[in-house]
């Protein structure tokens, strides 16, 4: 059901991106950078094709615990019982998004969310391709009173997707509306790393939560909008690993046994006193920030903004068909995808592996397409359109393989200061 929801939704999230984009385009202070939203986006790319196999925790995870432990059996045509789950899912999901910003090994999957240094929607589909796990936890005890997993489902979407509207620049203070709902102007300040601004209105619908447990600020001036130690990369892969990486890092430096252990549920400021103590968080302004950026051919880029439109229609199949796919099809169409989302970055990047990956993905494309339309009335013609897609889509990037040099792009590698 999640799926088929957010399947929907897609068409509605860029019609929305081109209009906030459209609205904005004239600033002086420009909302969206190319390789910046094609990163976050390719984010949420890669949870939903990643998400069927953690669904088998998540949602699993949570009829097992219905069918063991529910103390009732709430009936899904209860108003009322919706009208609660409404709140309770909120307040679930407030609980685990305020310990996903203080235990490490939440923040890990969570960090994927506020790596972006612009605040936009597309900033609302940079997701992590590991949360679901640790969020499901706090979901279980609304499988233990009784709420069925289809309401819990279609309640958590729900929740979900609200998120999304609020994830914007343009839309200023909302009056009475401040008081009980999340807005822009609460998350804003939830994306600042203002030393003022950091962790504070957790809230997914409503932010009355905040107001009740302390962790509400309201918004006072711009953010400054990333995190404290900037990704500086546009791999969407490494988003979603590298605080892993780091926190292994951190606890092989720590010479004592407790230590190593407690990096892993230590909040991310802490440090142990041999290795300097608690990490104090910097000043920010925007005038001093630098963005990270690297100066990719138009040429390429338009390549990649193609190759998006195609693989994002691609997606929201693979989304409407998922519950009717063979896993080892669905691994093997998730595996190609998340490539390509990689080589993206890659190209961005200017790596000299991009090309070699780029130019394999097109062609196991190809093959794949091929393959699945060999029993089509059809075959002939969607096998041969597919071999042409790729193969102009191949001749195109192949144009720029003297561009893919580490050493020249990283010359040409720049920082943007915001103005």
């Amino acid at each position: 059901m999640n799926e088929k929801y957010i399947a929907l939704a897609i068409p509605f999230f860029f019609a929305a991106i081109a209009l906030e984009l459209f609205m904005t385009r004239r600033s002086a202070d420009p909302r969206y950078r190319f390789a910046d939203s094609i990163t976050n986006l390719s984010c949420g790319v890669g949870q939903q094709v990643l998400l069927p196999f953690f669904s088998v925790i998540v949602v699993g995870g949570y009829v097992l615990v219905y069918e063991k432990t529910a103390l009732l059996h709430i009936a899904s045509s209860s108003i009322v019982a919706w009208i609660v789950l409404l709140f309770a899912v909120d307040l679930a999901y407030y609980f685990f998004h305020r310990a996903s910003h203080r235990v490490n090994v939440l923040w890990a999957g969570h960090v994927v969310h506020h790596q972006s240094e612009e605040y936009n929607l597309s900033v609302a589909l940079r997701q992590s391709w590991f949360d679901k796990i640790g969020e499901s936890v706090f979901y279980l005890p609304l499988a233990i009173l009784g709420f069925p997993p289809l309401m819990f489902l279609a309640m958590t979407t729900l929740n979900t997707l609200y998120q999304f509207w609020i994830h914007t620049r343009t839309v200023g203070k909302l009056g009475p509306l401040e008081w009980v709902l999340n807005t822009p102007s609460h998350h804003r300040v939830h994306h600042g790393i203002n030393p003022k601004y950091i962790d504070k209105n957790y809230a997914g619908i409503f932010i009355v939560w905040d107001r009740l447990f302390g962790t509400f600020k309201e918004e006072e001036d711009e953010p400054v909008y990333g995190i404290v130690k900037p990704l500086a990369s546009f791999n969407p892969l490494w988003a979603n690993v590298h605080y892993f990486v780091d926190m292994a890092r951190l606890a092989r430096a720590c010479p004592r046994v407790v230590d190593k252990l407690m990096v892993w549920v230590a909040p991310p400021e802490w440090r142990p006193k041999t290795l300097g103590g608690r990490v104090v968080i910097p000043e920010a302004s925007r005038a001093a920030q630098h963005k990270y950026a690297a100066s990719t051919p138009r040429g390429l880029s338009a390549y990649v903004g193609v190759s998006f439109v195609i693989v994002g229609a691609v997606t929201t199949t693979f989304l409407w068909v998922q519950a009717t796919t063979p896993w080892p099809l669905l691994a093997c169409a998730s595996a190609l995808i998340v490539a390509t989302l990689v080589a993206w970055g890659a190209l961005f990047e200017g790596k000299r592996w991009a090309l070699p990956l780029e130019v394999t993905r097109l062609a196991l494309a190809a093959a794949g397409g091929v393959w699945l339309a060999r029993e089509s009335a059809y075959a002939v013609p969607i096998a041969a359109t597919c071999v042409a897609v790729a193969a102009a889509l191949g001749a195109w990037v192949l144009r720029y393989r003297g561009a893919l040099d580490d050493a020249r792009v990283r010359a040409r590698a720049r920082e943007a200061v915001v103005a």
